[in-house]
């Protein structure tokens, strides 16, 4: 009951009915206006009392028509799955008559334009879109502006698509990024060596058969036999690259604003943006699109809602869904970092270690107490190091057993 008299005193707001009638004005129908004041101010009678009754009747009818002629329109766009962040594209989509009367005079986004929609009819609209945040977003709404009759006013619909879209992290340009291009070269290596096979382990050799490329083949057997040979590896041609993002980010010093910046911003978003955790997404978003295209199976672990989850991708494939994990996954504060989540992490790594291990982290790692195996490279927004050799356990334990025996030692002294 509440709520109908509300709304019901919000339709009858004089404020709304004159706010709305100046919103919807155009030239022609301020021109109206203009000729009916100015034949208020000269002497009544012939033509002016015919013109200022023309100008008076002309604005409130066709305001009137053009209230009553917009019509009800549902939008449907083509919406890809996924879209980097800061890349401006045009998504199609389609917009149904779904009133009684049809849409005359119609501007779609201010530049596609409409002159006759009939009930239940179709036309098409592309929407340009660009997103400068990464996460989940609404698609913005698409705007249709109808000028019936005669572009006297001018009724504004939004026509909500309710679409949502996964913004993914911003990519890479090898470029103007030092890091980033030393970390690709490194990454076509390891995809070129898991696509094609490591010939490290000879077993023999075999008659030639169709599709086999051409470093296969035992030029000198096949001399010697007369008919093409080929040589057999024993290593599989098809391995998976893992990547572990370490979403736990230590709280970034903020620098000192002045009074003035701090006003100006309150207009703005409140939400802070993690820099360094957002260029650590950044170069795993870049590094899954670069192994998929040469050819590598890549496995995304990442934490997400407590627990650790594991995206994978073939080589080939659409990797739309680790960039959507990506797109959704937020910075975890240490202190909010439980044991058992790092032994989870310690346990997997060790079952997927090896060259084909990265694991990237804003963290450097002297910082993040989990034990990885040989090979495995950690990059960070700033460096890559790569793991030669075996490591020792991890030393909380150490730690905490050293501040037992310091507070035990206190008390004693005490």
């Amino acid at each position: 009951m509440l709520n109908a008299i509300t709304r019901t005193a919000r339709f009858l707001n004089p404020w709304r009915w004159v706010m709305g009638l100046r919103r919807s004005m155009t030239g022609a129908s301020v021109s109206l206006l203009l000729i009916g004041i100015v034949s208020l101010n000269i002497v009544w009678g012939y033509p002016w009392t015919g013109m200022f009754a023309t100008c008076i009747s002309l604005f409130i009818v066709g305001r009137t028509i053009n209230y009553l002629a917009a019509p009800q329109l549902h939008a449907s766009v083509n919406a890809p799955r996924c879209l980097p962040m800061g890349t401006s594209t045009q998504i199609p989509g389609h917009l149904v008559n779904q009133g009684r009367w049809p849409g005359m005079d119609l501007w779609i986004e201010r530049n596609q334009r409409c002159d006759w929609l009939p009930p239940g009819g179709e036309t098409s609209a592309l929407k340009d879109v660009t997103f400068q945040r990464r996460g989940l977003h609404p698609l913005p709404v698409i705007e249709v502006d109808c000028f019936f009759p005669f572009y006297l006013f001018r009724t504004h619909l939004n026509v909500d698509p309710n679409t949502t879209i996964a913004v993914t992290p911003k990519p890479l340009s090898s470029e103007d990024d030092e890091h980033w291009r030393t970390l690709q070269n490194t990454l076509r290596g390891i995809a070129t060596r898991i696509s094609q096979g490591e010939q490290i382990h000879y077993i023999g050799s075999c008659e030639y058969r169709e599709g086999v490329p051409v470093r296969r083949w035992d030029f000198s057997s096949w001399a010697r036999l007369g008919k093409p040979i080929v040589r057999e590896f024993s290593t599989p041609a098809a391995r998976s690259i893992s990547i572990w993002v370490n979403n736990v980010c230590d709280d970034e010093p903020r620098s000192r604003e002045r009074w003035t910046r701090r006003i100006s911003s309150w207009s703005r978003t409140n939400e802070n943006t993690h820099e360094p955790f957002e260029r650590i997404l950044s170069i795993a978003a870049s590094s899954i699109e670069t192994l998929t295209r040469n050819g590598a199976a890549v496995t995304l672990w990442v934490t997400q809602d407590d627990r650790l989850q594991a995206f994978r991708c073939e080589a080939g494939s659409d990797p739309s869904d680790l960039l959507i994990a990506l797109a959704t996954l937020e910075p975890i504060p240490p202190s909010e970092t439980l044991a058992h989540d790092l032994d989870d992490w310690t346990r997997e790594m060790q079952l997927s270690g090896g060259d084909s291990l990265l694991v990237m982290s804003c963290q450097s790692r002297e910082n993040v107490s989990i034990t990885i195996p040989p090979g495995t490279r950690w990059v960070t927004h700033r460096d890559i190091r790569k793991i030669d050799r075996a490591e020792k356990p991890p030393r909380p334990a150490m730690k905490t057993h050293m501040a037992n025996s310091t507070r035990q030692v206190s008390e004693t002294t005490g």
